[in-house]
């Protein structure tokens, strides 16, 4: 099985002189630093939960380099993906010296050193974010890793900045040399540190194995008639897949619920709304260039795991609690991923704590009290979380055309005769951006939702600058047309309501 995991790699992505490894924990900087590699300019990215994978030539030399996200959950099935590594990047945050004093990450990439699959791979340490002030220098990194205790093996720390371009190449440098001339004293005794079970990794190679003999429009016709057999995680997986492939998130948010609970008796609402976010999240970020469902969950595999994925989102006892099981509960480990990035932008709307203690009256009246107060412009507060409440309202319980004529009718009612938002101009671009990131963000959530469960799951509308994302300043803020009539983004476009 394993032969047959390599051989469909191979497939894919060719045969690399050097493979190479990026590995780090979340929001290090490890993907952001990929794609300045590869495009030489700084992508804005969102969490990786598979593999990015990309061929960068440098120096006469093609380096095949797999991004890789989730690693803990799949580290049984590593060596399949990487027996061929010849090098590895260990990104590191020089922002968080928290962690790193605190051992984490010299675990995790203590664990690369005595990994088997990576014995005697010379190791590239990227200290991240140096662009930024303060943070932790050189000498105190070697310090907390104790790397002078690594013996037979190379390694190298190189400071570095991801947005600015700073120090990469002459860690790749480093890393080149070394790839063409390997050094003959390498070669100590490695223990294995692997973690996981033999059942998961043996039944993951078999649904990573597996071959589809059919269609996704004879799937999906077998799966409604229940016809699908054996009815296991992989199938349901594919289910999913399929439905988003063909209809789209929001027509598989109506549809497929209905047809998943007639083909399990083990039905979990929360479990399979968690499932169709993490499928669509993978769908949407990472690349499969066979356009299959073997493609994908071969860039993919950590979806496998069915028990210890969904429980580093939820506690098991809320998972597998009866409210669960009957309506979606939202996760309380941490967020599910979102399509959208949540950047670090500075916001430009009212966000400070003083504004949210404000908010705090409002959190506690009814959806129809707040729309009546609203409507008779006697609201006590005007802030960017009221401005989100009023067009969910508006845009949960009316059709789009409907919702949007109230809303802009609305606001300019509301500053016209609340004496809080006299001072306040009308911009039409503004508010027709909020309409469709909060539409957006409406048809990628469960039906039923109060708005501060909303909210939860679509923390990054609370970012007021996210504008910023699509707009350059100048065009949005200081533009009297983009006041008076739509503008379109001169970033990126707007995301649409259903992504094919």
């Amino acid at each position: 099985m394993s032969s047959h995991i390599r051989s469909l790699l191979t497939k894919l992505f060719g045969s690399p002189e050097y493979r190479v490894l990026i590995l780090g924990f979340d929001a290090t900087g490890k993907t952001s630093i990929l794609y300045k590699l590869k495009l030489n300019e700084f992508v804005c990215t969102i969490p990786t939960i598979g593999f990015n994978v990309e061929t960068v030539a440098y120096e006469n030399v093609s380096l095949t380099m797999w991004d890789v996200g989730g690693c803990d959950k799949i580290r049984p099935l590593i060596r399949y993906y990487f027996e061929n590594t010849k090098g590895v990047i260990f990104v590191v945050d020089s922002q968080d010296d928290c962690q790193i004093r605190q051992s984490e990450v010299k675990d995790e990439l203590w664990r690369i050193f005595n990994d088997e699959t990576l014995a005697s791979v010379p190791v590239l340490i990227y200290l991240n974010k140096v662009d930024m002030e303060s943070g932790l220098q050189k000498e105190n990194v070697i310090k907390h890793l104790k790397l002078s205790e690594v013996t037979g093996r190379q390694w190298f720390v190189q400071p570095c900045s991801a947005k600015t371009g700073e120090g990469l190449y002459n860690g790749l440098n480093w890393l080149v040399r070394v790839l063409k001339s390997p050094s003959t004293a390498l070669g100590h005794e490695v223990s294995s540190n692997e973690t996981g079970d033999s059942h998961f990794e043996e039944k993951s190679l078999q649904w990573l194995s597996q071959v589809d003999e059919d269609s996704i429009e004879e799937f999906i016709e077998k799966f409604k008639k229940q016809n699908v057999s054996p009815f296991d995680h992989r199938a349901s997986l594919r289910a999913i897949w399929s439905y988003l492939k063909t209809y789209g998130r929001k027509a598989t948010l109506d549809i497929i619920f209905n047809d998943i609970k007639a083909n399990n008796a083990n039905w979990n609402e929360t479990l399979t709304y968690f499932w169709i976010q993490i499928v669509h999240y993978a769908l949407e970020t990472m690349k499969n260039p066979t356009n299959d469902f073997v493609g994908f969950l071969l860039m993919n595999p950590q979806l496998l795991n069915e028990s210890e994925l969904p429980l580093a989102y939820y506690k098991k006892e809320t998972l597998f609690s009866e409210q669960a099981k009957e309506s979606f509960v939202l996760p309380d480990v941490k967020q599910l991923p979102n399509v959208l990035p949540t950047p670090a932008t500075i916001s430009t709307h009212s966000n400070s704590a003083k504004n949210q203690h404000q908010d705090e009256p409002l959190c506690e009246m009814t959806d129809d009290e707040f729309l009546s107060l609203f409507e008779s412009c006697t609201l006590t507060n005007w802030s960017h979380k009221t401005h989100l409440r009023m067009a969910w309202l508006y845009l949960s319980r009316n059709d789009r055309r409907t919702a949007v004529n109230k809303i802009f009718d609305g606001i300019k009612n509301f500053i016209q005769n609340s004496p809080i938002a006299r001072k306040t101009t009308f911009h039409f671009t503004m508010t027709y951006f909020w309409i469709q990131m909060i539409d957006l963000a409406i048809a990628q959530s469960p039906k039923g939702l109060s708005f501060e469960a909303f909210l939860s799951l679509n923390s990054h509308l609370m970012n007021g600058g996210l504008f910023l994302e699509y707009y350059k300043k100048e065009t949005l803020l200081n533009n009297p047309i983009a006041r008076k009539e739509m503008v379109l983004p001169d970033i990126k476009p707007l995301p649409t309501i259903v992504k094919k």
